[in-house]
């Protein structure tokens, strides 16, 4: 009950702003809740856009061009444990980078793990296919949040802003901190 309170104030409809600048209007994008949760936390973040829509081999591109490491841009998988139908769970691996649920079931002690149902992700996560991110889940629902091993040497990290496309680059330590984040192995590959 204590985090639904805390976080009651960013249950606000995301949209468009607009301010005037020289007499003239100005469309800025309005930040979303977890760009909010992380100002309210005092860390800093950097904005990328990153347009997955258009397809990975685009995106990657992008990311590319900014002199970023493609395997330090993570995705959210949502998974269902085996202890019951509420069971639910969080794993960010690299975008370029498979889960192995078994190898994830044994490191947590669970007897099988199973993707969520991607059709009911908004019902469960608050948020469609693409959006979810460790930020927003953690602070509406507190599921466990569960980091690739492989990604522990690097400095920082990029996790869905919350809308697809929309991301923020966070220091490691500091989003491993505000999710209560756990490193666990994800794979049998031991490079990613």
């Amino acid at each position: 009950m204590r985090r639904i309170e805390k976080f009651a104030k960013y249950n606000r409809i995301k949209g468009i702003e607009s301010g005037e600048e020289n007499g003239q209007k100005r469309k800025t994008t309005q930040k979303t809740n977890e760009e909010r949760i992380l100002d309210d936390n005092h860390i800093v973040f950097s904005e990328m856009q990153f347009d997955w829509l258009s397809g990975k081999e685009k995106a990657l591109k992008q990311v590319k061009e900014a002199g970023l490491n493609e395997e330090s841009i993570l995705k959210t998988i949502v998974c269902l444990g085996s202890d019951g139908p509420k069971d639910y769970l969080v794993v960010c691996l690299p975008i370029i980078s498979e889960i192995d649920l078994k190898m994830v079931a044994r490191e947590l002690g669970k007897k099988q793990i199973h993707l969520a149902d991607n059709k009911k992700l908004i019902k469960i996560t608050g948020y469609i296919h693409g959006a979810n991110t460790p930020i927003g889940i953690h602070a509406f629902k507190d599921f466990p949040i569960y980091f690739d091993q492989r990604i522990k040497d690097f400095p920082e990290v990029c996790v869905s802003a919350g809308k697809v496309g929309r991301s923020v680059r966070i220091k490691l330590n500091e989003l491993m901190g505000l999710v209560d984040g756990h490193f666990i192995q994800v794979s049998d590959h031991t490079q990613i």
